[in-house]
């Protein structure tokens, strides 16, 4: 039998192909709480059952729930776990796994918003909203400096409402979240408390065997503001199924990624509780070119925020990434020259700008002013020569390709990094504010 309060901590397969996610059980006699790694549903309340040695609980999910089944052993519990016709397996031991348990959203009584994460291959770390310092966080849940540092910053106590920090009190933030299959694709859908009805924005990805953990930052923020999110595994990857379209933006590959990205907001805009009205797009990087034609062939997108998108052709931001060294390399020559052989090769591939012609929606595209990935002033000038009858807004942060401060301006700095650049979150607020979309 399971004792009154018993830690469990594995993960578990689905479909059995997948890579493992995290999972924590706290089981409190017929109740527990559930918690998943990045990416997916946090800490939730549900019901157990328990017979013998038989233990069954479910997650809530689309169109069908998650649903674990397995039997308890001495110190494991093991067992299948469904979701409609495709099924997996979980394996969970007594050791608690302090991290998973952790992940979440938490708002102070004065308003302060955190969430703990460990998203997009990063080390767990705490960031503050909307300055968006981050703190490296460790096992123990010690708190760094730094984003790759995890201590001499305090440590976090789990609570039973949710966490302190420094003295102050978090109280996790309990988001209604479901594990949702559209198509081939695997997602979480994330909402904020309460009735609604709640914007919603759609994740989509930037190039390559992405997860929805790399959205856990921004799906934090979204659901501080009162948006809700749906982030998914890209087609092939993950949970998800299909085939991989591949690393390279091809004509055929954005088309695709497009047409996923249409019917997850076809999905959004039928769920209860969500305002048809008030529903987005949201990516970064090679999105830049899905985004739009996404936008431009569904009519249910009603706003779209894009950070580091380019507006320019697949062919002059590749090789404008190759002269600027993509953040893991030096740049080649000053930004003027790579500029001056970027527009002397030309255009060439996919072109976004037709169909951003089209766009009838607000569109808020944010840049890093030493983007070397993506050519920042190009993009500004293609942009700019479609402000008449367009409401289209431009910001240029003091960044690289990502909106983290990075000390070199090489990926290899990231762990002395601060955070996001302070501006980053209070520009996207003042946005977001005046489109009427989510709350302050």
């Amino acid at each position: 039998m399971i004792a009154a309060t018993i830690n469990w901590s594995g993960s578990y397969e689905l479909p059995r192909s997948a890579s493992p996610v995290a999972i924590v059980l706290t089981t409190h006699g017929k109740s527990a709480i559930v918690a998943l790694g990045p990416g997916h549903a946090q800490s939730q309340p549900v019901s157990i059952v328990l017979q013998g040695r038989h233990i069954r609980f479910r997650l809530p999910g689309v169109p069908h729930d998650v649903s674990f089944d397995g039997t308890v052993k001495t110190t494991t519990i093991s067992g299948e776990v469904t979701q409609g016709a495709i099924h997996g397996s979980f394996t969970l031991h007594q050791p608690l796994d302090r991290i998973t348990r952790a992940l979440g959203v938490y708002r102070s009584a004065t308003g302060e918003g955190i969430a703990v994460l460990a998203a997009d291959g990063l080390s767990p770390f705490l960031i503050e909203f909307p300055s968006g310092a981050t703190h490296g966080v460790g096992p123990a849940l010690s708190v760094g400096q730094r984003l790759g540092s995890t201590d001499g910053n305090g440590a976090l106590s789990l609570t039973s409402r949710g966490l302190t920090w420094k003295g102050m009190q978090f109280t996790r933030v309990r988001l209604r979240q479901e594990e949702v299959r559209i198509g081939v694709d695997a997602a979480t859908l994330t909402t904020p408390p309460g009735l609604g009805p709640f914007p919603g924005v759609v994740m989509v990805h930037g190039s390559g065997p992405r997860t929805r953990d790399e959205f856990d930052v921004f799906t934090a923020y979204f659901a501080l503001h009162g948006i809700a999110v749906l982030a998914d595994d890209k087609r092939g990857v993950g949970q998800s199924g299909g085939n991989y379209p591949g690393d390279a933006a091809s004509t055929t590959a954005i088309d695709l990624l497009a047409s996923d990205a249409q019917a997850e907001v076809r999905f959004l805009a039928a769920r209860p509780h969500l305002d048809p009205a008030r529903i987005g797009l949201f990516g970064d990087s090679q999105a830049g070119w899905i985004v739009p034609l996404a936008a431009s062939r569904e009519p249910r997108v009603h706003f779209a925020v894009l950070n580091s998108g380019p507006t320019v052709t697949v062919g002059e931001s590749d090789l404008w990434g190759s002269l600027a060294g993509e953040s893991q390399a030096p740049p080649s020559g000053t930004r003027a020259d790579m500029l001056d052989q970027v527009q002397k090769a030309g255009p060439s591939g996919f072109d976004p700008l037709p169909y951003i012609k089209k766009l009838t929606i607000p569109v808020l595209w944010m840049y890093g002013s030493d983007d070397r990935n993506v050519p920042t002033e190009l993009c500004l000038d293609r942009i700019n020569s479609l402000q008449t009858g367009h409401d289209f807004t431009t910001i240029v942060l003091p960044t690289t390709h990502t909106p983290l401060v990075l000390p070199t301006g090489l990926l290899s700095s990231l762990p002395r990094s601060p955070g996001f650049d302070p501006n980053f979150f209070p520009d996207l607020d003042e946005w977001l504010a005046r489109h009427r979309i989510g709350t302050s």
